[in-house]
């Protein structure tokens, strides 16, 4: 078993896209994989909706790709969790915007 000897580090578009489904009236907890559970909760009871957020880097938004990203990928793939970036992609991602 193994210990975690330090704090993970959070995607820092994290908190402008909790404020920004907060306000849309969800509820949201943070998690290590993937990054966000968020609720409504007018949902049936056990129904959460998966998002992962990830910090773009440069003009055209790439992330970082290494080995000990290979299971989140499969991850993602095999659940159709999105990937958000934005405030605006999150409220897409639940169907608050068009």
């Amino acid at each position: 078993m193994s210990l975690q000897r330090y704090a993970k580090r959070r995607d820092t578009a994290e908190p402008a896209i909790i404020e920004a489904l907060e306000q849309a009236g969800f509820d949201v907890w943070q998690r290590d994989e993937p990054d966000l559970f968020v609720r409504n909760p007018s949902w049936a009871p056990g129904m959460v909706q998966l998002l992962e957020v990830k910090t773009g880097r440069g003009k055209k938004l790439t992330v970082a790709r290494d080995k000990r990203q290979e299971a989140q990928r499969n991850f993602i793939a095999t659940t159709g969790t999105p990937i958000v970036r934005t405030p605006l992609e999150a409220l897409k991602a639940m169907g608050v915007v068009a």
